[in-house]
């Protein structure tokens, strides 16, 4: 007659049968739970960067759907630094501002 049984150390724990992972943690599990707080707070902290950086964007120029800064903003911005003239400017802002309706 067989004392073990037929599936001895086969169950459902991760645990095997013969016991020397009953001791404590080892040493590889602490490693591991190491790198995988490094990784999770790098992505914290990369993602607090993003939206910081993206958080300074709010007093400025107005944003567009996908980021890109108003064409007026530009116009006024080229104006400001001396690249267009005035008599550009006047155009560009004319051009890019809709007709007003007539005050009635």
């Amino acid at each position: 007659m067989n004392p073990n049984g037929p599936f001895q150390g086969r169950g459902f724990g991760f645990v095997p049968a013969h016991g020397y992972y009953q001791g404590g943690t080892p040493t590889l599990a602490w490693v591991t739970f190491a790198l995988v707080l490094l990784l999770v707070l790098t992505v914290f902290a990369l993602l607090v960067a993003r939206f910081a950086r993206a958080g300074r964007n709010f007093g400025g120029p107005r944003m567009r759907m996908r980021g890109r800064p108003d064409p007026l903003d530009i116009v006024r911005m080229r104006f400001a630094s001396g690249q267009i003239s005035r008599e550009e400017y006047l155009q560009a802002t004319a051009d890019l501002t809709p007709p007003q309706p007539p005050a009635t």
